[in-house]
């Protein structure tokens, strides 16, 4: 009978040994699909550190690495060639017939003038943002109030700015969910700001989880979600814009 106990508690020490080996290597896989995109990740808060004075200017102490972390991921994206196309392009045919005919995205943070649209929209619609109505197009006509758009999104300051205004938007609107800690608020908000803040709630929580990033490779190999980025700028990054 002692000996079957002995071996019954070795059993359950050997087995607790290899779940917890097993976690480690699952965190390990993890740690190594982010940092397979280090050198990327670098040159993306490369660019954004060359931007401080500008950022400092438009974003509160308290929370600007928060806001930043959001549309982190998208720095990776950029590419300054593919910029300059994709602007003239909505430079063109977003001006003179909406985006229908032209959105891109553009810009460090990869914003696109529906994505301007809808923000614009919401503050409009929304009482309770009304101190934020600076953001909107006053005064125009449809054309003139696009070609404004575009060139807003062309300046790294007004792309801060829209971005610090989708920041409080995302606080009013989802003030009634209950997140655990800050970076799982933060994991929302990235889903929501590249997936679609207009998009209903539970279809942005499934896709916090959607290992789609980077777009266009033909494998799922070292694919992350959106904010996987957002989270890594958080634990690795923000103490520089504090």
């Amino acid at each position: 009978m002692k000996k079957l106990i002995v071996i019954s508690f070795l059993f359950l020490i050997s087995a607790s040994a290899i779940n917890k080996k097993s976690k480690e290597v699952k965190n390990d896989f993890k740690d190594q699909d982010i940092e397979y995109y280090r050198q990327e990740i670098n040159r993306a808060f490369s660019l954004l550190k060359k931007k401080k004075k500008f950022i400092d200017l438009e974003l509160l102490n308290t929370e600007k690495a928060q806001i930043l972390s959001i549309a982190f991921p998208e720095i990776l994206r950029y590419d300054s060639y593919s910029d300059y196309l994709e602007t003239s392009s909505n430079r063109i045919l977003y001006v003179n017939k909406g985006k229908e005919a032209s959105d891109f995205s553009t810009g460090y943070f990869q914003m696109k003038p529906s994505f301007l649209e809808n923000l614009e929209n919401y503050v409009a619609n929304t009482e309770d943002l009304k101190t934020y109505q600076w953001v909107l197009i006053q005064n125009k006509d449809e054309k003139e109030a696009r070609k404004e758009r575009i060139n807003r999104l062309a300046n790294l300051q007004w792309q801060l700015r829209y971005l610090k205004v989708f920041w409080f938007v995302a606080e009013y609107k989802y003030q009634n969910i209950n997140f655990k800690s800050t970076e799982e608020k933060i994991r929302f908000y990235a889903t929501a700001y590249n997936y679609g803040f207009t998009k209903p709630e539970s279809e942005i929580t499934k896709y916090q989880s959607a290992k789609k990033f980077p777009s266009g490779e033909s494998t799922n190999t070292h694919k992350l979600a959106f904010a996987d980025f957002s989270i890594d700028f958080i634990q690795t990054y923000s103490f520089f814009f504090k």
